[in-house]
């Protein structure tokens, strides 16, 4: 990208700037958005080109700790007893704890979002409804405690 965004370097094209052949070149492969217009990826990919140095720029403290690593692998140390680490350890029992509350979180957001989603017809809700209280009756109790005696768990 430094090279295309030099016009005093190569020159890609005779009749056209470095700039526009990269982008009618390598737009596609660049910046894949079906939401964006072609003309936004065009303005977005010429930003880039222009803003190289800056958007590709790695942030000095990841440079020092990656150099530090490499370093330490070059002299034979053990890399994994140097320096901070990039994620923490957990046991076995804390994961699978943290992994059952994650999972039932999202389950009683989603059943929330059945129950109050007023795009549902009402026997689309129920269907729903009769879904998650089949896989999941723990949830279903939890998330309408008093009110459980009045949905009708036949119709459910």
């Amino acid at each position: 990208m430094s090279l295309a965004a030099d016009p005093q370097h190569l020159r890609f094209h005779k009749e056209v700037e470095n700039r526009i052949h990269v982008k009618k070149t390598f737009g596609r492969s660049i910046i894949q958005s079906k939401s964006l217009s072609k003309g936004k990826v065009d303005l977005l990919l010429l930003f880039m080109l222009d803003n190289h140095e800056d958007i590709l720029k790695i942030p000095g403290s990841l440079h020092k700790l990656v150099s530090d690593k490499l370093d330490d692998i070059a002299k034979k140390k053990d890399p994994n007893t140097q320096g901070p680490a990039f994620c923490q350890q957990i046991s076995s029992d804390v994961y699978h704890d943290t992994v059952k509350s994650l999972t039932n979180t999202e389950l009683f957001v989603l059943l929330r979002n059945i129950d109050e989603n007023t795009k549902y017809s009402m026997k689309e809700k129920k269907r729903l409804l009769a879904q998650f209280y089949k896989g999941h009756p723990d949830i279903f109790a939890l998330y309408f405690g008093s009110r459980l005696s009045t949905v009708r768990l036949s119709e459910v």
